[in-house]
C-alpha cells in the first residue's frame, strides 16, 4: 500500500492532475455508484465514459454528460482541498511505514 500511496503523490506532481480525497465523514454520494470520466476539449465536455459491469459505456449525449457533471460537482463539494489531500496521503505513507 505504501507504494500505491507513493505513486499517487508522484502522479499529483503532474500539472493536469488534481487528487482530492473524500473523507469517510462525508455523506454517502453518487461517486459510490461507479467511476466515470468526462472528456473535455477547449473547456467544453463532449463525451463521457461510465464504468459498468461487465463493460463500461462511452457516450456523447449532452443530457447524460450534464448529469455526470452535476455528480462530479457534488462529489468535489465534499472533497478535501488538493494540498490537504496530499498531506493526508503523506501522513498515511508514514503510518503504513511504521
Amino acid at each position: 500500500m505504501r507504494e500505491q500511496l507513493g505513486h499517487l503523490l508522484e502522479v499529483a506532481r503532474h500539472p493536469q492532475v488534481t487528487i482530492q480525497l473524500v473523507p469517510y465523514a462525508a455523506r454517502p454520494h453518487c461517486g459510490l455508484a461507479g467511476g466515470f470520466i468526462i472528456a473535455e476539449r477547449n473547456g467544453a465536455a463532449y463525451a463521457a465514459f461510465a464504468e459498468a459491469q461487465p463493460f463500461g459505456r462511452t457516450f456523447d449525449d449532452r443530457r447524460l454528460i450534464a448529469e455526470l457533471i452535476h455528480r462530479y460537482d457534488a462529489i468535489r463539494a465534499d472533497a478535501v482541498p488538493f494540498k490537504q489531500s496530499l498531506q493526508l496521503i503523506e501522513e498515511a505513507v508514514i503510518q503504513v511505514g511504521r
